[in-house]
């Protein structure tokens, strides 16, 4: 680069701006130099670009042979001795040109703020609780609990076993009922099916109890004698193929569905008299075509046992109740045959089926 400043320079003053000034002794001094100093070949191709702007030209000169001191031939001399420095370049990069346009001015850019959403979960049915050392270990004294919902929710019954696992029994709608086999000590929790929420517990107290699982409300069931005392019934279950109802039930026509209960049975009036039980819906034909009982109880407390009949549910809708009839006959099949006629001793209505519209 500083070659070609020198060299440059050198020109104009020998060319007198390149022929823009008159002809004078600094250029003459220059132009005589320069001849003395460059060869031939270096000056042909300068003096070519001369000719081309109309500039005047470099006479090549012999150089003289005195002693006298050089000033341009000494540096022109100097700086062509000189290797030439080569620029490296420490990596490559292309450069993008963007025009700005004039008093424009570029905004600062302020982050937006992201707003991120958080999710609510909804109340879930699965109930988690901590073990303690309180969570009930149950007797083995057994007892049946009736279990109603007097609400208009749908309510899980949980057992809640001695490990504090909730295991669930069964589900029930708006004023459904079932009657459940269980022991003296078993606790059990009721949970709103939809919000998941606890709305009571019970912890099994006695033999036959009756509890509200909306409310946790409480009561005994008394087995109900009969005038004369020869009659006690209790633990009754309705059930269809899947579930127990307590002693309520609805079925479509003509559905199979099975009744079950314990009996105390005694004759204190003729002590050796043939007694039967007899189990259907209170009219003829109705019946499970089989005796409960069927024998001489003798005087109270008599006989006892379990009755697991099993009945027709009528073809026409409505409701029927479920009747057991105590007949003083000299065979089963005698009071069987009486059944539903009013030729009973004693009767007694121990549920209800609901007869829907529709078929089986």
């Amino acid at each position: 680069m500083r070659l070609f400043v020198v060299a440059l320079t050198a020109t104009m003053l020998a060319t007198g701006g390149f022929g823009m000034l008159p002809k004078n002794p600094i250029t003459r001094a220059a132009q005589e130099q320069i001849g003395e100093n460059l060869p031939e070949p270096f000056l042909g191709p300068v003096n070519a670009y001369l000719k081309q702007i109309s500039a005047p030209t470099i006479e090549s000169r012999p150089r003289p042979t005195n002693g006298s001191i050089d000033p341009v031939g000494w540096i022109l001399a100097g700086l062509s001795s000189e290797t030439p420095e080569v620029a490296t370049p420490a990596s490559t990069s292309t450069l993008t040109s963007v025009p700005i346009s004039p008093n424009t001015t570029t905004p600062a850019v302020t982050p937006s703020q992201t707003s991120t959403a958080t999710l609510t979960a909804s109340p879930s049915a699965t109930i988690t609780i901590t073990p303690t050392p309180n969570c009930p270990r149950p007797s083995t004294t057994p007892a049946v609990t009736t279990f109603f919902n007097s609400s208009a929710l749908t309510i899980d019954v949980y057992l809640i076993d001695p490990a504090c696992k909730l295991i669930l029994y069964f589900t029930l709608g708006p004023k459904e009922s079932v009657s459940q086999q269980t022991t003296i000590g078993q606790f059990w929790w009721f949970i709103e099916s939809s919000a998941g929420r606890l709305l009571a517990d019970h912890l099994v107290a006695s033999a036959n109890e009756s509890v509200d699982v909306s409310t946790g409300a409480v009561s005994l069931i008394t087995p109900t004698p009969t005038p004369f005392g020869g009659l006690i019934l209790s633990n009754v279950v309705l059930t269809d193929d899947l579930y127990s109802f307590g002693t309520t039930i609805t079925l479509v026509p003509g559905q199979e569905f099975y009744v079950s209960y314990d009996f105390q049975v005694s004759s204190n009036f003729c002590p050796t008299c043939s007694i039967q039980l007899v189990t259907g819906l209170g009219s003829s034909d109705t019946n499970g075509s089989a005796c409960a009982y069927a024998g001489i109880p003798d005087v109270a407390p008599g006989a006892s046992g379990t009755e697991s009949a099993t009945l027709i549910a009528p073809s026409s809708p409505g409701a029927y109740a479920v009747v057991v009839e105590y007949h003083q006959r000299a065979t089963c099949g005698d009071a069987l045959s009486n059944y539903g006629t009013g030729a009973a001793v004693f009767k007694q209505v121990i549920g209800e089926i609901i007869v829907l519209s529709g078929s089986s």
